[in-house]
């Protein structure tokens, strides 16, 4: 028994409270009463000593009773603040005891503010400035914002400038107000307005990217950097080439800035870019770089984890001068939704060289009409078929499909003379049954007439566009007549044709129209490519850019955390102009 005088405490060495806590709190559950009792006494009796030992204990935090009832008395009796300040915690186990803080009191976070604000403000504060900056950076984490502004306001009249940025940083994202944010970036402390850019990380709306593209001029290479940052996470391409002409700074501060927002953004796009500033004459810009590549690789390597989608693209303009307009269309073996990604997630390759400046938009999933327009000969076993069959897969029950056949070249030359269009049906059922039945002959006419029966209807009042897809074995024989050209370069739907062989006459004509031309390698190549034609008018987003009007290749490939996928297309032929 202890025998103390009257007046006197006992006081206990630092070493034995240490031993008694962590006694009490690792057999909690034996005797749950005494351990409260207990522990409730010496963090009355021992409040410091006490602390050391909670510390000592929590920075391997477990999910005990006896763990959680010693965060409940350091939140009931105020020394939060004071567990969070020790410097046996690192920035993570101090994070994961203020969140521990607020699961047992959810205004631990506005207590937390008030006593920063109270300490920050004291003459001769234990804590330095550097110290209450780690503990704003908590606070940033564990609250919703708002409700610990008026504490944070008071942070703004400290003569600390390093503070009054952290807390600019606060009140910014607890507010998420463009007009408070405007007003923060005439303050001549460039850490100031760089936090006040960074508060509104993830902010969308025409004032905001007004704000933003304003800033982008800001002298101050943190101020900018934070800005490129900002418009790439919410999709604006613009980011990608100020990021870039950074990169080509005079200043090594800009560069090795432009460094860092490039690893920001996990774009693996900015590789080769940052391979370059490996070489930069600054060790500063060198280092930003190699932890920029480190990121993004990881980033890359979390994206391979995600959905792999199939992407199919058609491009829809591809001028002489550079225009270029793609239709992307994803999917996956799941025919799942199409994902909602931002501009920046698109990335685009010109032999190899990333675009900088496009833009992308999401397009309308329309109704429209599909003529599958194939050769007589065959069964239902043969590629082209089979393709068809498989595509039923995306076919969405109001649009409507037919199927054309026509004389192949080596059947007869001659062609019945038929006028009649193709009959549409939005029931697949009827559909396998009219792609696996044969087809008689004298139903039939040769290809040039078969497509202008197709064309020919299309003045009629059906469902959306009207698309043809066409296969050809390769040899049709003769060139299309003006009048199938003529119908063909005046409808509003597209024709695309996939060729087992070199078929000149199919693909002068397919040029002339503005369609698309394929040649498939082999019977499994016709398959994808005529599944991948039928995807194309399934387009959900349209990409559009100028680019290097003597392309050969097209490379886009699709960055996201939740998945991937990549698409290559011949741009141009060797001999063309």
């Amino acid at each position: 028994m202890d025998v103390i005088a009257p007046g006197w405490k006992l006081v206990r060495p630092p070493a034995e409270v240490r031993a008694i806590v962590q006694y009490m709190v690792r057999n909690f559950d034996r005797d749950p009463v005494r351990s409260r009792e207990i522990l409730r006494d010496l963090i009355l009796t021992e409040p410091r000593s006490f602390l050391e030992a909670a510390v000592g204990l929590l920075k391997n935090p477990d999910e005990s009773r006896g763990a959680h009832y010693l965060v409940t008395l350091i939140v009931s009796h105020d020394l939060l603040l004071q567990a969070l300040s020790s410097r046996a915690f690192t920035q993570g186990q101090a994070l994961l005891l203020a969140r521990a803080a607020m699961r047992v009191d959810s205004l631990s976070d506005v207590t937390l503010a008030r006593q920063l604000a109270d300490s920050a403000s004291e003459e001769g504060s234990p804590l330095s400035p550097n110290e209450v900056g780690r503990l704003m950076e908590i606070l940033a984490e564990i609250s919703d914002g708002p409700r610990v502004v008026p504490s944070l306001m008071r942070m703004l009249r400290h003569p600390n400038p390093y503070l009054r940025s952290k807390a600019v940083k606060l009140i910014g994202r607890g507010g998420r107000s463009i007009k408070w944010v405007r007003s923060r970036l005439a303050e001549s402390d460039p850490r100031i307005r760089a936090n006040a850019i960074e508060a509104i990380w993830g902010l969308d709306s025409e004032e905001a990217r007004e704000l933003l593209r304003s800033a982008a001029r800001d002298g101050n290479n943190r101020v900018a950097g934070n800005v490129v940052v900002a418009l790439y996470r919410i999709g604006d391409c613009a980011a990608i080439g100020e990021m870039l002409k950074m990169a080509a700074h005079g200043s090594a501060l800009f560069r090795a800035t432009a460094a860092w927002a490039m690893g920001e953004t996990g774009d693996p796009r900015f590789s080769g870019a940052l391979a370059g500033l490996m070489r930069d004459s600054s060790t500063a810009v060198r280092t930003r770089a190699l932890l920029a590549l480190g990121r993004i690789k990881a980033a890359v390597r979390h994206s391979r984890q995600g959905t792999h989608w199939h992407l199919s693209g058609l491009l829809v303009q591809n001028d002489a001068a550079g225009g270029r307009r793609l239709q992307l269309t994803f999917s996956t073996r799941e025919n799942a939704d199409a994902p909602d990604l931002p501009p920046t997630a698109f990335l685009v390759f010109e032999d190899g060289h990333p675009v900088t400046s496009y833009a992308v938009a999401v397009r309308p999933m329309e109704t429209m009409s599909v003529v599958f327009v194939f050769p007589r000969a065959g069964d239902a076993a043969t590629p082209w078929i089979q393709a068809a069959l498989d595509a039923r897969a995306w076919k969405r029950p109001s649009d409507l499909w037919a199927f054309m056949p026509y004389l192949a070249v080596t059947e007869d030359d001659a062609s019945p003379p038929l006028d009649e269009p193709p009959q549409f049906s939005a029931s697949f059922r009827n559909l396998e049954a009219r792609f696996r039945q044969p087809v008689n002959r004298a139903d039939c006419s040769d290809v040039w007439r078969s497509l202008w029966r197709c064309l020919k209807a299309d003045q009629a009042p059906e469902r959306g566009q009207r698309h043809l897809v066409v296969f050809s074995h390769g040899d049709t024989g003769s060139a299309a007549g003006s009048d199938v050209i003529a119908l063909a370069a005046s409808a509003r739907g597209s024709i695309q044709v996939v060729s087992r062989a070199a078929d000149p006459h199919m693909e002068d004509f397919c040029r002339r129209v503005r369609g698309r031309f394929v040649e498939a390698e082999d019977d499994a190549a016709v398959t994808n490519c005529l599944c991948d034609a039928y995807l194309n008018l399934l387009a959900q987003y349209a990409i559009g850019w100028t680019g290097t009007a003597r392309a050969r290749e097209l490379k886009l490939r699709v960055h996201s955390p939740s998945g991937w996928g990549e698409l290559k297309m011949e741009l141009r032929k060797d001999g063309e102009p």
